[in-house]
């Protein structure tokens, strides 16, 4: 039978508590956007570009680091980024397309944004 410590060991890795912070960050975005444009499917975009995007992208480029407070810090900025890129491509794309299409076109560039600069920073 594993001793608590081993349960601990794997459970507070640097990757679960990037995802944690992602998540809590997402969630509060994904109201946020549903508050400003009242899109549910443009919230749900932005729940996963925030919740699962940006943790993957910077565990992919080995850029989430090995101390916690880093890996917090980190996520937390790749969060904010990822948020005002996606919110602020919505508002652009929504002005000439519908809702859904502006969503998932604002949620591509995104990711695609996002992929860029972990590139440019690995």
């Amino acid at each position: 039978m594993p001793s608590i410590h081993d349960v601990r060991s794997r459970l507070f890795t640097p990757e679960n508590v990037g995802v944690t912070v992602a998540i809590v960050l997402s969630v509060v975005g994904a109201y946020a956007i549903q508050l400003r444009v009242s899109a549910g499917v443009a919230a749900f975009f932005g729940l996963v570009a925030l919740g699962i995007s940006a943790p993957t992208t910077l565990t992919s480029h080995s850029l989430l680091g090995t101390r916690f407070p880093a890996v917090i810090v980190r996520v937390s900025v790749a969060c904010t980024a990822t948020f005002v890129t996606y919110v602020g491509l919505l508002t652009v794309v929504s002005g000439w397309v519908g809702s859904l299409l502006a969503a998932a076109v604002a949620f591509t560039l995104t990711a695609f944004a996002v992929e860029a600069a972990a590139r440019t920073l690995d």
